[in-house]
């Protein structure tokens, strides 16, 4: 593995442009004459002073706790900062928003949660000033008022419902690595909400930091290739970052990145070394229905090659966490598409093979007490199913409590007779999961999954039946995966029907997806 760059190959949104770039720290680079003359001591030193690697913030965080934050100091240089009050200009702002910076990275996990509780409980929209500036709108509102007056007032109102900390993370935005600091943050800010979900301020606040992120990167996203030849830093991202399909080893990234495969993600132009989001893709002959023939392959096969695939099978999407709720996959699915096309222009589907994460927690609350003495007739299993089911299970009186009995009994998926009676019936519960299952009381899919696809225009085209077998995919959905289908005529209209009335478009011959289908039209 090299450190160099050459590896990755970089594909602009608009025509290629000629562009200078350099890295922060290092030395312009010699040429003509200045070539033959000896380097001064000072030229070696400041060479190896760049080389060193930059300090990780896994090795230089977590070291103060909340006792050693003096809150009030770190109200005054908010203050400061949010506020302008520095009176030497912009040299002294960013100074000072740094030492906030250096601050936070310094604290542990408590001490960031005060951190964090002090910005967003301190530093929101002053309620004071809100209401004052309400009391004035609204007075101007119902008088004559010169135009100008009222937009100043309007301007005014708009500016008191601000929350204050937005002018830290602008600040903090113009810094260098500024964009990747508050990425980190926003993530800090999520792994709090999850265990205080009453705090509103902190969910608001990590709302407001989401929509800033979602702006600042309009217009700032580079799509690149990633190969194994690219910096190691970005291939240590790719391990990190992996949520879906977990990367054991550098070995198991070579594989994932060799003969067959293909890693392509969006790079923030300040953040040049680590992806944002990034898809992995395998090339194949036809759409494949289990992971593992994916993963584990250390020598794709492909009947003429890579110029002769037939099938693109994205196989796992992830984002940085503190990147949550902004929509970049979308984009990256699309420009891959087109990336695709151009360099091998046989393939004509492009698939995922996608989990089904919330599969068999949903499954577990829905088989209750009264479901397993008499199940429910709103999901069709046919009869013969249900009878060999219940045969595994000897001493149970239906289905569901067989199903039950057996997904909480171990060993279950190494005996061929009772897989071969659980593939009929977790392929119809699977089904009507996908087809039936809505988020609240909107069209949109239950699964998070399944919603992002099909929002995108994918069409649901098959559920594949021990499509993961690894401890994960038996624990998140009995090891049920679901290919969505890109049909790329049919994209845009997929994408409207399914904003618009949450119809689920359908590509394949799927029986049970046929017949959740028929079941969905009952309804």
């Amino acid at each position: 593995m090299t450190g160099t760059s050459t590896g990755s190959t970089a594909y602009p949104a608009a025509p290629f442009h000629a562009s200078t770039c350099h890295h922060k720290g290092h030395s312009p680079v010699r040429d003509g004459d200045e070539l033959s003359q000896p380097l001064e001591p000072a030229d070696v030193r400041a060479f190896w002073d760049n080389m060193r690697p930059e300090k990780q913030p896994e090795n230089t965080h977590s070291t103060a706790d909340v006792a050693s934050l003096n809150i009030q100091e770190l109200q005054e240089l908010l203050t400061t900062i949010i506020h302008k009050k520095a009176r030497k200009g912009a040299v002294a702002m960013e100074l000072y928003t740094q030492q906030c910076c250096d601050i936070y990275e310094s604290l542990n996990v408590d001490g960031r949660k005060a951190f964090l509780q002090t910005l967003a409980y301190q530093f929101c929209a002053p309620k004071a000033a809100a209401q004052t500036a309400a009391r004035e709108y609204l007075d101007s509102a119902a008088t004559a008022v010169d135009p100008a007056k009222y937009a100043h007032i309007a301007r005014s109102l708009r500016d008191a419902l601000t929350p204050q900390y937005t002018e830290l993370f602008d600040q903090i935005n113009r810094l260098p690595g500024g964009f990747a600091f508050l990425v980190h943050m926003r993530a800090d800010m999520l792994d709090y909400i999850r265990s205080n979900r009453q705090d509103t301020a902190a969910r608001a606040m990590s709302d407001g930091l989401m929509m800033k992120l979602e702006t600042w990167i309009i217009g700032t996203l580079d799509l690149k290739r990633i190969t194994w030849n690219s910096p190691a830093c970005t291939i240590e991202k790719l391990g990190q970052y992996e949520s879906v399909h977990a990367v054991k080893s550098w070995l198991d990234v070579k594989r994932r990145l060799g003969n067959g495969r293909r890693c392509f993600g969006f790079f923030h132009r300040s953040v040049p070394m680590e992806p944002l989001v990034f898809v992995w893709v395998a090339l194949t002959d036809s759409i494949t229905s289990n992971v593992q023939t994916i993963l584990q392959d250390c020598e794709p096969t492909l009947s003429s090659g890579e110029d002769a695939a037939k099938c693109a099978i994205f196989y796992s999407i992830n984002s940085q966490p503190g990147l949550a709720g902004v929509d970049l996959g979308n984009f990256l699915i699309k420009r891959v598409v087109a990336v695709l096309r151009a360099e091998l222009p046989n393939i004509s589907t492009f698939c995922t093979l996608s989990p089904l994460p919330r599969f068999r927690a949903w499954l577990e609350q829905w088989l209750t007490p009264d479901c397993l003495q008499t199940p429910p007739n709103d999901i069709t299993v046919p009869i013969q199913a249900q009878k060999d089911l219940i045969a595994c299970v000897p001493g149970t009186r239906t289905w569901t409590a067989a199903l039950k009995y057996i997904i909480y009994t171990r060993g279950w998926t190494s005996d061929q007779v009772t897989l071969s009676a659980m593939e009929p019936v977790v392929r119809t519960l699977g089904a009507h999961y996908l087809v039936n299952l809505k988020r609240g009381k909107g069209n949109s899919a239950y699964d998070p999954v399944a919603n992002f696809h099909l929002r995108n225009g994918a069409c649901l085209h098959r559920l594949n039946w021990r499509g993961n077998t690894s401890y994960s995919g038996l624990r998140q959905s009995l090891g049920l995966m679901c290919n969505y289908n890109y049909v790329l005529d049919r994209i845009e209209d997929n994408n409207e029907r399914y904003v618009r009335d949450g119809f689920i478009a359908f590509s394949g011959d799927d029986p049970f997806i046929a017949q959740a289908y028929k079941h969905s039209a009952k309804l």
